[in-house]
């Protein structure tokens, strides 16, 4: 018997996007917000969509940052907030990079 599976991701961009510092490649730049849903598949056929992951990705060097999911899905829902909460967006990357920064020089 032969079956087909497979596993794939679907990125779904969430207007608008917010301008902020890239400490990677300093540079003020936009960032969008981006769903990503992880699909399971049977002959080609979503059978399976799981929780879905929210990132920010740097419009210049496609860095991307993990945002935790409650504050991803509250924006997702309603993007009028993204420009609302430009200014907390903006220290979460901050923040991360900050973080990342440090960790990839002790290592």
């Amino acid at each position: 018997m032969f079956f087909l599976a497979g596993m794939d991701k679907k990125y779904e961009p969430i207007e608008p996007p917010i301008s902020c510092h890239c400490s990677f490649c300093g540079v003020n730049r936009e960032w969008v917000l981006y769903k990503e849903t992880e699909l399971a598949s049977l002959f080609f056929i979503t059978i399976w969509r799981f929780t879905p992951d929210y990132l920010l990705v740097c419009g210049s060097c496609q860095y991307p940052m993990k945002l935790p999911r409650e504050l991803g899905k509250q924006l997702a829902l309603d993007s009028s907030q993204i420009t609302a909460k430009q200014d907390e967006l903006a220290s979460l990357v901050a923040e991360h990079q900050k973080v990342n920064i440090t960790t990839n020089r002790e290592s």
